[in-house]
């Protein structure tokens, strides 16, 4: 397969796709729950079995959405088309009331809203494994993916405040979706510009099982995502939980946008370090660096009480820049392996491995988070015992620790001490930067 060479501006128009995804994914993943807690008045044991399945659901389907993208490949643009409706129309929903009840309109718009961000995310994925053998040009992209995407975090924290002081409170939700609509619009008229995918020399590939596309998955694949899903589950927790540890803990409710907003602009401040960390050690060595970055953050936060809003944003600055790690390396990091295993009918499967692992995250960091919070007697917007804000700190901060220390360990003992002992052939098709183009021949060779 060619690499395509990739303009400043083809890059631009396949990223900005991303802004209006993150734009309707904050609502969808951070709002949402506590939303329906705090107006409907919805247990939060309730909402957490109705995420469960949600999210279960979600995640179980995406290899299917990856597999059908793989077949439909060369016809992008009408699954970007019919997704992107789809998710504007139960955004919508989602946050105005109609006759439906709570329990049942939150959980239909909420699982019809995470399919249709599935299947713009994994074309995205497509494209972008489809586009370059590059490596160095797969990190790129992935860098200018995900930092559009944290650009439209940053405008999701940012605008319903805004709303607030320019609409009445019960119209900031409407416009809100009107402003993401006209987003989505923008997005896939540039997306549609560079939606051509270029033919790969096992294009009938495309049209085997899903179950011969997960047989495909090389050893490395699968131990990058044994690593992934567990960074994914302690990134989740804190995610889950954030609005009740500011608001509940912290006691600076008034403080939570502007928290997020630091948290997000510290994750696309941190994409350059990540790119430049990562061409010089490796892409797997800065994907460690960034987890003992996190850790230091989130061991901060357990020592936190009432008032600790200074060191709070140090929390967010810190667990910020290993954001930026969390969501360029991994994808870049599949790529390279696809390539080196010549799967490349296979990236819309494997893509969405990683979507997959990301979405059961957060659905098991929910699962276990918000029971556990309500076993303790943790009740969101009110006042709370000691106790229960001691459970509180202990899930929101030491958990996502110990899992992303671990997480660490993998990548160190699966991938970064096996590579300094391999040889360079080894090397490559683990998607170290450092390999050489005579391992990649003597790969060539013995396809």
């Amino acid at each position: 397969m060619k690499s395509t060479p990739i303009t400043s501006r083809a890059l631009a128009q396949y990223a900005l796709i991303a802004l209006p995804l993150a734009f309707a994914g904050f609502p969808l993943y951070v709002l949402a729950p506590d939303f329906y807690a705090t107006e409907y008045g919805v247990p939060l044991a309730t909402l957490g079995a109705a995420l469960l399945v949600i999210r279960l659901l979600d995640a179980v389907q995406d290899p299917l959405i990856g597999r059908i993208s793989d077949r439909l490949a060369g016809r992008l643009m009408p699954i970007l088309i019919g997704a992107g409706i789809c998710l504007c129309l139960s955004v919508f929903l989602l946050f105005n009331a109609t006759a439906m009840s709570p329990l049942l309109r939150f959980s239909l718009c909420l699982f019809v809203a995470t399919t249709s961000y599935s299947m713009i995310a994994i074309a995205l994925g497509v494209r972008a494994t489809l586009w370059t053998t590059e490596k160095a040009d797969q990190t790129r992209i992935a860098a200018a993916r995900e930092g559009v995407g944290l650009a439209g975090l940053v405008l999701a924290v940012s605008l319903p405040t805004l709303l607030q002081r320019l609409v009445p409170e019960t119209q900031v939700y409407l416009y809100y979706s009107a402003i993401l609509a006209l987003l989505t619009v923008a997005g896939l008229a540039a997306f549609a510009r560079i939606a051509a995918v270029p033919r790969t020399p096992d294009g009938d590939m495309r049209h085997r099982s899903l179950r011969a596309a997960i047989g495909a998955l090389p050893s490395a694949s699968r131990r990058l995502f044994l690593a992934y899903g567990i960074s994914m589950l302690a990134s989740a927790i804190p995610a889950v939980l954030v609005i009740f540890f500011v608001r509940d803990l912290l006691g600076a409710e008034a403080l939570t946008g502007p928290f997020l907003l630091l948290y997000f602009l510290a994750g696309m401040a941190g994409m350059p370090l990540w790119k430049r960390l990562s061409a010089r050690f490796g892409k797997y060595e800065a994907w460690a660096i960034a987890h003992l970055v996190a850790l230091a953050g989130f061991i901060g936060a357990f020592f936190l009480g009432a008032g600790d809003i200074w060191f709070y944003g140090l929390v967010c600055t810190l667990s910020g820049l290993a954001l930026g790690a969390d969501l360029s390396l991994p994808p870049s990091l599949l790529a390279d392996q696809v390539h080196a295993a010549g799967n490349e009918s296979y990236s819309g499967t494997h893509y969405a491995f990683l979507a997959f692992l990301a979405k059961g995250s957060l659905a098991l960091a929910s699962a276990l988070a918000l029971p556990f919070l309500d076993l303790a007697g943790f009740q969101p917007g009110t006042g709370n015992t000691a106790g229960a804000l001691l459970a509180l700190s202990v899930i929101y901060a030491l958990i996502p620790c110990l899992f992303k220390l671990l997480a660490a360990g993998l990548l160190y003992f699966l991938f970064i001490r096996p590579s300094s002992g391999q040889n360079d052939e080894h090397i490559q098709i683990h998607g170290n930067n450092r390999s050489s183009s005579h391992a990649e021949r003597l790969r060539r060779k013995q396809a």
